[in-house]
């Protein structure tokens, strides 16, 4: 876990090093091979993942059509924060795009450390939730006020290895536009 503490040091430099690293030692590592799900829908979320190396989507299906909310890469947190919160079924699909390894700490392990130093365990969780949220805010603000090529451009600034990662047929998925109508955004910027 001496690898999770010092990436850890790098994200919540404000914390105390003995917070760092009893948070880094309450998380598991684990590989999920591409396909694989970290949450399927109906299933209650108990776990918040931090990708070491990696990718995953978010999507959630209705009338057989996938509709992807988020992709995650390498160093970003992971979970259905609604279904952990409310320990109720998800209705998202939580899925590795390639091979994965992440790091990951259960509701009741967070808990726990909630308890042990109350102040400094429920900040460094808002941290995460914060990161969370602020990924959500931006892309459901994009989607109303953005049109498909503004949307794509902000993908690519802000996430400049996912069109390398991720194959264009999701991103159109996740851009909620046809692979074809991608294909002309791109030539339109190059």
């Amino acid at each position: 876990m001496r690898e999770l503490k010092s990436i850890f040091d790098q994200i919540f430099r404000e914390f105390s090093e003995e917070v760092v690293s009893l948070f880094s030692e309450a998380f598991k590592q684990k590989g999920l091979k591409k396909g694989e799900y970290f949450l399927r829908e109906g299933r209650i979320c108990n776990h918040i993942g931090f990708i070491k190396n990696g990718a995953m989507m978010c999507y959630y299906l209705k009338d057989g059509k996938r509709y992807i909310d988020e992709f995650s890469l390498d160093y970003e947190f992971i979970t259905d924060y609604s279904s952990l919160l409310n320990q109720r079924p998800s209705n998202k699909n939580i899925q590795c795009i390639e091979g994965t390894e992440i790091f990951i700490i259960s509701k009741d392990k967070l808990n726990d450390l909630y308890k042990k130093n109350n102040v400094e365990f429920e900040r460094l969780g808002r941290t995460m939730a914060e990161q969370l949220y602020l990924q959500w805010h931006e892309k459901s603000k994009s989607l109303l006020m953005d049109n498909a090529t503004e949307r794509y451009i902000k993908l690519i600034e802000n996430r400049t290895e996912l069109p390398q990662r991720v194959p264009q047929y999701l991103i159109a998925e996740y851009l909620g536009i046809t692979p074809e109508s991608l294909s002309r955004v791109r030539k339109g910027i190059s």
